[in-house]
């Protein structure tokens, strides 16, 4: 049995009236697939940092953190923030088509071929991984709807429904997937050889910041909010793709 089961009496809708037992048991869920650990297959991706550390262009922990930042303000917590949070109030909402409505959108968003790609890998990856141990209806619709090929599974959308599954809060599904990110491009300078460990860990609590303002803003939107313009990014991500040797797909 789903320990969340045991926990529904205490719930209702988006009103939580939790014991500080399922409290726990929530923050315990956030994390759990917010560690790298957690089987998504995120830590294959670079984001384009290597092909930029190849060519020099990224060095250093405060170059990186340059990089990281503007990531962050001009694409994902603009675009993959919002859709998160937006697949969160239409699968509380139950509105499966309002869900490959955003699906759509942010696929679209993703220009990269294959950072779009490993972004539908990592999110249907996500949702069989959670689907194990979180008897959900809610995510076991949205599962069927992407195995019939309704909808693709990108992963913040998948994201932001396995969280409400698990009980956790959409501020708290927005966090979760920008820590993911600056520990993976982190993770990426790690293997690169570009910083060290201290260094990685400055980076991410310099990150904070930006990545708070991100999430508080994020909820507050809708679809029509959504936008990105990173060009530089997305255009040596394209490069990346055609390097003769890599380590990560992007």
């Amino acid at each position: 049995m789903d320990t969340n089961d045991n926990l529904d009496e205490t719930r209702c809708g988006d009103d939580i009236t939790m014991s500080s037992t399922a409290h726990a048991i929530d923050d315990l869920s956030m994390l759990q697939i917010s560690d790298s650990m957690f089987p998504t297959g995120m830590f294959a991706s670079s984001g384009g940092l290597e092909l930029m550390y190849e060519q020099k262009m990224i060095t250093t922990a405060d170059e990186l953190l340059g990089l990281c930042k503007n990531m962050i303000r001009y694409q994902l917590g603009t675009s993959d923030c919002v859709t998160l949070a937006c697949a969160y109030d239409a699968i509380v909402n139950d509105d499966i088509y309002m869900i490959k409505e955003i699906d759509d959108t942010c696929c679209a968003l993703k220009t990269v071929p294959e950072a779009r790609e490993a972004a539908i890998r990592s999110g249907v990856q996500l949702c069989r991984c959670v689907s194990e141990f979180c008897n959900s209806a809610c995510l076991k619709k949205y599962i069927k709807h992407v195995k019939d090929g309704h909808t693709s599974g990108v992963y913040p959308v998948a994201l932001g429904i396995c969280c409400r599954a698990l009980h956790i809060t959409k501020e708290r599904a927005v966090m979760i997937l920008l820590y993911g990110f600056a520990a993976n491009m982190t993770g990426a300078a790690l293997r690169l050889g570009m910083i060290q460990h201290f260094e990685a860990q400055h980076v991410i609590h310099e990150l904070k910041p930006v990545m708070a303002e991100a999430a508080v803003h994020s909820v507050k939107k809708n679809m029509s909010d959504v936008w990105q313009f990173c060009p530089h990014a997305e255009t040596l991500q394209m490069a990346h793709a055609r390097m003769d040797t890599k380590m990560f797909i992007t």
